[in-house]
């Protein structure tokens, strides 16, 4: 049994005790995910084209993230999909986030694991917690 994502043509085992985000992360494909796989921020919708009967409806916290778009079109989330056989997911929408995802201004990314500030940015940090303020003597 195996999980196809396309249009990159990667193929990878099927493990049911994961999910599509954590199986695709561990084998370096890319799937945006702000929350971390706990179906609030949706970045991590894709849409699964072959193998529907494989995968398990859409539980309760999933639908109330995504909304009536399951229905439309049948984007899941990839955090909340467990698949127990094979299926094929269309990754076209993820491919666009990435190729299209803002640039934070004032920082340049060499290496996706590596951030660095550019030249003559000043970082302002807190020493401490704030003091309190002393009542005068009366």
């Amino acid at each position: 049994m195996k999980i196809k994502f396309v249009p990159q043509n990667v193929e990878i085992d099927v493990d049911p005790s994961k999910t599509l985000l954590q199986l695709a992360t561990e084998n370096g494909i890319k799937i945006k995910s702000v929350c971390g796989g706990v179906a609030t921020c949706t970045e991590c919708r894709i849409k699964i084209v072959e193998g529907e009967h494989s995968v398990p409806e859409p539980s309760k916290l999933e639908l109330n993230a995504i909304g009536t778009s399951y229905y439309i079109d049948g984007r899941r989330l990839a955090c909340q999909v467990r698949c127990f056989g094979s299926v094929t997911v269309d990754m076209t929408e993820q491919l666009n986030k990435v190729e299209t995802q803002k640039k934070v201004r004032g920082f340049k990314q060499k290496d996706p694991k590596e951030l660095s500030a550019v030249h003559d940015t000043m970082v302002l940090t807190q020493a401490g917690p704030p003091k309190k303020a002393e009542k005068p003597n009366s």
